[in-house]
């Protein structure tokens, strides 16, 4: 595949306010991509994007919103309404894999979630596992991937499953740190051990673009994560904000963390929910590794970019 053919062209983002979409559009714009992105709010702006007002269950806003383009990063998800789960995550990607052939698309990038593996014994995770989801949002999201699954003639399609993705306005178990409060104290002391499986919205949103070139006419899938880095458990996370917020390094010598080993806290979910998946359990990066990808940020350049956005947001 000729990479220049793909440049200068047009790209569609659903969900380009989030934390993943609106990073993709950032590179797509930086390189030089015409970038249009469908939503439903009436009060968003982007700077240099064409919006196309629109629900992704639409099918006529659907179609003037893919109109010859080129490439499409479904980014669009319900997180929270479950009655709205399966509209949205499920029927909303069957509309855009049916309209994908007339449209033009040659190039479709599906975010998906590591949720849809839920309940695992297996203590490293990757895509060859096989998925139990759990809860409503996991299964709509497993459901939409075995849509994309499918394939979709002429178009090369990827699934993306990242972890726990944050930034500096959703930071996740980043936020135990900057709190610092007793009850922080105290899940530190409880789950210390246990993996955060951080990972940054703008290391998600990298994998996304820099798979344009390294497409296939496979369906493939990917799991985005930074649980390879040894420091990415609660406890681990904590000492390196600490660290950095005190010396601007990444010097976590002489801080000490104290938490329980690392099987108490399962134990302690199972008595209190039931079965749940260890907590030192890895989703595994490896197969995007050998694909040549390098994270841009990484843990430690998460953690530093997130105290360096914040800093910027309260100054």
């Amino acid at each position: 595949m000729i990479v220049e053919e793909w440049k200068k062209r047009i790209a569609c983002v659903t969900g380009a306010s989030g934390m993943v979409g609106s990073r993709i559009v950032h590179r797509l714009l930086q390189q030089g991509y015409t970038v249009r992105a469908l939503t439903r709010r009436r009060d968003l702006t982007l700077s240099g994007v064409d919006i196309h007002r629109g629900d992704i269950r639409d099918e006529s806003a659907l179609k003037s919103f893919l109109n010859r383009a080129n490439l499409l990063f479904h980014c669009a998800a319900e997180l929270k309404d479950e009655s709205r789960m399966w509209d949205v995550n499920v029927t909303g990607t069957e509309n855009l894999l049916r309209l994908i052939p007339g449209a033009g698309i040659t190039y479709f990038c599906h975010l998906s979630s590591a949720g849809v593996v839920g309940k695992t014994e297996m203590p490293i995770v990757d895509e060859a596992t096989p998925c139990n989801p759990r809860n409503m949002y996991e299964r709509t999201k497993w459901e939409a991937e075995k849509r994309v699954a499918g394939g979709v003639n002429g178009c090369c399609a990827v699934v993306l499953r990242p972890t726990n993705v944050i930034d500096e306005r959703r930071p996740g178990a980043l936020g135990l740190p900057m709190r610092s409060g007793w009850a922080d104290y105290l899940k530190i002391f409880l789950k210390g051990g246990e993996n955060a499986h951080i990972i940054h919205a703008a290391d998600v949103a990298a994998v996304a673009v820099y798979l344009i070139e390294h497409a296939s006419e496979d369906p493939r899938c990917f799991f985005v994560s930074c649980d390879h880095e040894p420091m990415n458990t609660f406890a681990g996370i904590w000492k390196l904000y600490k660290s950095f917020a005190r010396a601007g390094s990444f010097d976590e010598s002489g801080l000490t963390v104290v938490c329980l080993p690392v099987a108490f806290p399962r134990i302690l979910r199972t008595v209190m929910r039931g079965a749940s998946n260890r907590g030192n359990i890895v989703y595994s990066s490896e197969k995007l590794l050998r694909h040549g990808f390098v994270f841009p940020l990484g843990l430690k350049g998460a953690i530093r970019q997130v105290i360096k956005e914040r800093e910027t947001v309260t100054t």
